[in-house]
């Protein structure tokens, strides 16, 4: 049989130096039958600040036609999730998912209306990010494009989802609902973390073996 392929997809702020993805490059070492990639949205902060949601789903194929593999399964956090479930609607081909977190529709996190009107007037806005540690431009172009992305879709995929009850980014209630919604398709996993779901790797780790990976 041929290898299986672990896509990571990490989140608006985040980096391929994301603790999660790395901790979990570095257990899947120990399983021969699996490659491990992490992609990274934001190579320069220049990246960031270009950054739109269908440009992210473009890159993730874009990579994946470069690199094609026959058994292709993604764990994706935060606004990652949502890329993973927006491109396994568009172009198919994904076996499972391992979503941490996951934004499942667009909504301009705790900016106020205010903010985003001054974020058009300016066409720009700074954005604290994580991965690179300092603050970024963010095109007002994230946003409008955004908006085409307000609603949930259906799950192309078996998927499960690993929540945080005491998330306060992104309310876990979100993933309550969608579980609840495709009973059939989406299982979800509650865990006593906050959106980083800080001091669960473990259970990522587990399920990923549990599920992703069978």
């Amino acid at each position: 049989m041929g290898k299986k392929t672990i896509l990571f997809l990490h989140g608006f702020t985040s980096s391929a130096k994301s603790e999660k993805a790395n901790y979990l490059r570095e257990q899947c070492k120990t399983l021969p039958g699996v490659e491990f990639f992490i992609f990274d949205f934001n190579p320069t902060p220049k990246d960031f600040e270009f950054l739109t949601i269908t440009g992210m789903i473009n890159r993730v194929r874009q990579f994946l036609l470069d690199h094609p593999k026959d058994d292709v399964r993604l764990i994706a956090s935060s606004l990652g999730g949502f890329i993973a479930l927006q491109y396994a609607e568009w172009f198919g081909g994904i076996t499972k998912m391992l979503l941490l977190a996951p934004v499942l529709f667009y909504h301009p996190w705790g900016t106020s209306k205010e903010e985003i009107a001054l974020w058009k007037q300016q066409r720009v806005a700074d954005v604290a990010h994580q991965g690179f540690q300092q603050e970024l431009p963010l095109r007002y172009t994230f946003h409008e494009d955004g908006l085409r992305y307000t609603s949930p879709i259906l799950p192309a995929t078996q998927t499960t989802i690993i929540h945080g009850n005491k998330d306060q980014t992104i309310p876990i209630q979100h993933s309550r609902d969608y579980a609840a919604a495709h009973p059939d398709m989406v299982h979800l996993v509650e865990t006593e973390s906050d959106h980083r779901l800080t001091g669960r790797h473990n259970l990522i780790w587990e399920q990923t073996q549990s599920f992703l990976l069978t």
